[in-house]
């Protein structure tokens, strides 16, 4: 890997890769493409840069409404186009919530989930399915579509603490997962490989495994652990949206985001609206999040990586879960310095209590190792993170399940069974087998002892 070697300080308080740009477009002239599902524009946007106007061209594409072509093929269409052109602006979205597509997005919602205030389920709206659905796109093109207050439910965390989690209805369900489908056919060709949360084809096996490639390749290097305090209810709306609108020129798709993310929450007995944050729980809030770690920490960490920061210096995110490793020591403790600043100036908070910055490397473990001592471990993805040695003498980063969570498991699983004694006995053995289960698929990991009974206990379950 090549190292850029550059001096001077790490640009926190300028925009995106270390500009500030200021856009204003001006509609050129209309051109038809070959693809029968756009027409593409050329939009001039000037920008300002040391005194400079640096003229650039950029291509809108819209979304016909009649054009013949099926709503999946609209949406493969976009992300082709997302991914050939990644400055490329997209227009008339909201024609692709129609009939057909809400049909086939009612298919895959989970009937299992709880349901919202209304207590509709799943089978109860899709007795109706046909008018149900045309009543609510004649309001969402209407502009009279509000989302119903989603009910929040506090899910206790490890620390004590607790998770905020909001339940929709089931309409409203149904239009999130619509426009998340189709903003993460526009946002996914452009996120970075260095990210792992709710994309296609990538989970959090496919993150520690990368993480733990990363460290390989920094011998005396550092590890930066950082969690963001309560992210998802923190980020704010008007740079969430101003960021969409980068990419979308759609004014009613837009507003619809709008007011998803700003429907009423109803905590206790009280209802009030929701003025910042995506709420946890909601099928739209893991893009919307996505979406605005990518601009915040992603862009601008890879333009530093390349620009500013000497030898190696990786990343690796699932959601809000993110470590970053260094070559280098003295960069890491630059970084360190400076993404505080970062996070404040796009409305968000370092959780200082919960980040950390650690040697890391073989030689480094080595050296603790050689005083008596061990280096500091950290988390990631549920996993303690720790330097242990492998049979041929080398010491590599090796993950165990979290002491606090695997005790979280037991005390819910003691409770469970405390609160159901009366229960069929058959019962509880299956909610008790799919809950160890889950606890294996996810934990049953290279290195990590407290889940090695994973090859045996399925077999045994079967047969129970």
């Amino acid at each position: 890997m090549t190292e850029h070697r550059r001096s001077g300080g790490l640009p926190e308080e300028r925009g995106i890769c270390g500009t500030s740009a200021k856009h204003k477009a001006t509609e050129m002239a209309f051109r038809k493409s070959e693809s029968a599902i756009v027409v593409m524009k050329r939009v001039m946007t000037v920008e300002r840069r040391a005194g400079r106007q640096i003229e650039r061209k950029r291509a809108t594409m819209t979304v016909h409404s009649n054009d013949g072509l099926s709503w999946l093929t609209k949406l493969e269409r976009i992300g082709e186009k997302s991914a050939g052109n990644k400055q490329l602006v997209f227009n008339n979205l909201g024609h692709l919530l129609n009939s057909d597509m809400l049909k086939g997005q009612f298919l895959r919602l989970d009937g299992s989930k709880a349901v919202g205030i209304d207590r509709m389920t799943k089978a109860a709206y899709g007795e109706h399915l046909d008018e149900n659905i045309h009543n609510l796109i004649l309001r969402i093109r209407r502009g009279t579509y509000h989302p119903k207050a989603a009910r929040v439910t506090e899910i206790p965390k490890e620390d004590g603490s607790k998770r905020p989690l909001a339940i929709s209805c089931t309409e409203d369900k149904l239009i999130q997962l619509a426009v998340s489908d189709i903003l993460s056919r526009i946002y996914e060709p452009m996120f970075m490989p260095s990210s792992y949360g709710f994309r296609p084809g990538l989970n959090c096996h496919a993150a520690l495994k990368a993480l733990q490639q990363q460290t390989l390749r920094n011998w005396n290097g550092a590890v930066v652990e950082i969690d963001i305090r309560k992210y998802f209810n923190m980020i704010p709306h008007d740079e969430l949206m101003n960021l969409l609108r980068k990419k979308i020129s759609d004014r009613r798709f837009l507003r619809l985001i709008e007011v998803l993310i700003t429907a009423p929450v109803i905590v206790g007995k009280e209802t009030s609206s929701n003025v910042c944050g995506c709420p946890q729980g909601s099928i739209l809030s893991p893009v919307l999040a996505n979406i605005y770690l990518h601009h915040v920490i992603d862009e601008w960490f890879d333009e530093i990586s390349r620009s500013h920061i000497h030898g190696r210096a990786e990343m690796v995110r699932y959601a809000d879960d993110m470590v970053f490793t260094f070559q280098y020591p003295s960069e890491a403790k630059r970084f360190y310095k400076v993404l505080p600043k970062r996070l404040n100036k796009y409305g968000l908070e370092l959780h200082e209590d919960k980040s950390q910055l650690i040697p890391a490397g073989h030689i480094a473990a080595m050296r603790a190792n050689q005083s008596g001592k061990r280096l500091p471990t950290f988390n990631f993805l549920g996993f303690t993170c720790y330097w242990g040695k492998t049979r041929k003498g080398f010491w590599r980063l090796k993950f165990t399940s979290r002491k606090d969570r695997f005790a979280a498991k037991l005390k819910g699983l003691r409770d469970f069974l405390w609160k159901n004694l009366s229960t069929d006995k058959r019962q509880i053995l299956n909610t008790v087998i799919r809950v160890i289960r889950g606890w294996i698929n996810y934990h049953g990991i290279s290195d990590n002892l407290e889940t090695s009974w994973a090859v045996y206990l399925p077999k045994y379950a079967n047969n129970l």
